[in-house]
């Protein structure tokens, strides 16, 4: 089981335009809403692959009680803590200009009080007790209300309790965990800022595994990405294909990586299901989505998944 730890979640939205027009009415000409949040995304991404998968999730207001249902409909098992505070929503503009690239605007993290937080640590003790999840899942920003070092000593406890920790972040979250990582997956300028340095994906991939002991990879976009494991490099070959909804492909690749790992693949499979799930990902509208929107759950639903299995 895969345990997602997902502090910062949204309601995601991608909007389909023809163009964007600044200071102007841009007319949508299609909207999909996800329960998303990388952390989110990742985790539909690797149910979509078969693997099992609860997360931990603080939500409020309407928005949150929309995620809840919809995680439901992902077969994304979750331990909701109640906040307060309405969830937020951030929203991805795609033009239909052929470009492998959005317009992003995302809300702040909804902050999260003490007792939230509590609630978090109490939800994930009892996963680490109940159920010993393979891996702990951390992606995405860290909201207000939360301790950097807390949530590294909760990553280590999980360690310690035999379960892998995965962590996928930026800037002053990144560096509070990366220490507290058996796998770091940034992509090029994450590790970049982490390192003090624009580096190759491969040089990026071997100083953090050297610098931090653990494994690494980078991703680099359309370009070819780089992996370290147990002190082995790893090329990331480029995507063969560039979808129009490139928001999210990072983490439907984390989701695939560590669904894979988790199901014992070799490290080479894990990271060719990573990469045919961040395809699939930029096929469909919807961060983390493998699976065509209107589908009926027949052979041409999942767009690159079904090649790469990780389960049964």
């Amino acid at each position: 089981m895969i345990l997602a730890l997902a502090l910062s979640p949204s309601v995601d939205v991608t909007y389909e335009v023809a163009a964007v027009k600044p200071q102007a009415v841009n007319r949508v000409q299609r909207a999909t809403k996800v329960a998303g949040g990388k952390a989110l995304n990742a985790a539909r991404a690797a149910a979509a692959l078969g693997a099992s998968v609860r997360a931990v999730i603080p939500l409020g207001g309407e928005p949150g009680a929309w995620i809840a249902r919809e995680l439901q409909r992902d077969g994304v098992d979750a331990t909701v803590v109640p906040l307060e505070a309405e969830t937020r929503t951030c929203v991805a503009v795609v033009a239909d200009d052929g470009a492998a690239s959005s317009t992003d605007f995302y809300e702040p993290a909804t902050p999260l009080s003490s007792d939230a937080w509590a609630g978090i640590v109490a939800a994930v003790e009892a996963a680490l007790t109940d159920a010993l999840p393979a891996w702990l899942l951390v992606s995405g920003s860290v909201p207000p209300g939360i301790g950097l070092r807390d949530l590294a000593r909760l990553l280590d406890q999980a360690r310690a309790a035999g379960v892998r920790t995965a962590v996928d972040s930026s800037g002053e979250g990144l560096r509070a965990l990366v220490g507290s990582a058996d796998l770091v997956k940034v992509n090029r300028a994450e590790a970049a800022e982490l390192l003090g340095a624009d580096v190759p994906a491969e040089e990026a991939a071997r100083a953090l595994a050297v610098r931090w002991a653990c494994d690494a990879v980078v991703t680099d976009g359309v370009r070819p990405g780089a992996a370290v494991f147990g002190g082995k490099a790893h090329r990331l070959v480029a995507p063969t294909l560039t979808g129009r909804y490139p928001a999210g492909s990072g983490d439907a690749f984390l989701g695939g990586l560590v669904a894979a790992l988790a199901a014992h693949k070799t490290v080479d499979a894990a990271l060719h299901v990573a990469t045919a799930a961040a395809e699939a990902n930029a096929a469909v509208p919807g961060q983390g989505r493998l699976v065509h929107p209107t589908g009926t759950g027949g052979d041409d639903d999942l767009v690159r998944g079904r090649r790469c299995p990780v389960a049964g």
